[in-house]
């Protein structure tokens, strides 16, 4: 049985994409998680946000544990460092830019659906980011 080998060059692709994808952080959502969490846990947070970097990838692996909400995905956080919170961080990918685009945090604090304003306010935010709103207000990671 012989092994299939990819080529240098898809591998070579394939790494650059995921290298230059960025995850970038409105600032309003940054500010909610400042709100909701301590120093250490707000850095805790924004080293799991940084893991998003390659989410795109159809060979993406990440020990995070991500759900979706409508068309839009939210990374799951619970415990740990973070004690008795429950968080979510709701965020989508923007194919044109290669991008991963977080769009709010929030504090779960009951067992059940999210509040009913919260597409709402996804789709607004994202709608904002793609006009160019929040240019002035971003926080971008970069693989390295």
């Amino acid at each position: 049985m012989t092994k299939k080998r990819k080529s240098q060059q898809a591998v070579d692709s394939r790494s650059t994409r995921a290298r230059l994808q960025t995850v970038v952080v409105l600032g309003k959502a940054a500010k909610e998680g400042r709100e909701i969490l301590s120093e250490g846990q707000y850095l805790h947070v924004k080293d799991l946000l940084k893991q998003l970097v390659g989410f795109a990838e159809r060979d993406f692996e990440s020990n995070l544990t991500l759900g979706t909400f409508h068309e839009f995905w939210a990374l799951k956080e619970k415990g740990g460092i973070l004690g008795n919170k429950n968080l979510r961080v709701y965020f989508k990918h923007h194919p044109p830019g290669n991008e991963v685009v977080v769009l709010h945090a929030y504090k779960k604090e009951d067992e059940g659906s999210p509040p009913p304003d919260l597409k709402i306010k996804l789709r607004n935010r994202w709608n904002c980011y793609l006009n160019g709103t929040f240019d002035s207000n971003l926080i971008t990671y970069t693989r390295e």
